[in-house]
């Protein structure tokens, strides 16, 4: 298994930027809802049966009427395709489907920028050892 590290973000305040998603899903009442969410992603993943973005998925569940149906996390792992942009890569969730409050919701399509990647861990522990090994940065083109 292949991890692909993001870049580091220039700022720690961007450390928690989520990635916005939206999606659809039939609500309790029998109409279509609306999802809005998020996704703080935790790492991309690389295997020879393809690509994935792993991380903590949360979602704002509204009737058609905009009333809230409620809001609940979930951690996951999504396929996702590389796509070609500039020198290197961007990472793209392909349409799934995720479980809020035993909702299925159907989430779009979404491209994520590399900026919001994971910030780097500040345990002295390891960074010593990071900084003797260090790993990937990027997607290289």
């Amino acid at each position: 298994m292949t991890v692909i590290a993001f870049r580091p973000r220039s700022t720690p305040a961007s450390a928690d930027t989520p990635v916005p998603l939206t999606g659809t899903f039939r609500s309790p009442r029998g109409r279509l809802g609306h999802m809005e969410g998020s996704l703080r992603v935790h790492r991309l993943v690389i295997v020879p049966r393809g690509t994935f973005v792993t991380g903590v998925f949360t979602g704002e569940l509204r009737d058609d009427d905009d009333s809230l149906v409620g809001v609940d996390t979930r951690r996951a792992t999504i396929a996702a395709d590389l796509v070609r942009r500039g020198s290197g890569y961007l990472p793209v969730l392909r349409p799934f489907q995720l479980d809020l409050m035993g909702i299925t919701v159907d989430v779009d399509e979404t491209a994520i920028d590399p900026g919001h990647a994971p910030a780097r861990d500040d345990n002295p522990r390891r960074r010593g050892r990071a900084a003797r090994a260090p790993g990937p940065r990027g997607v290289p083109s």
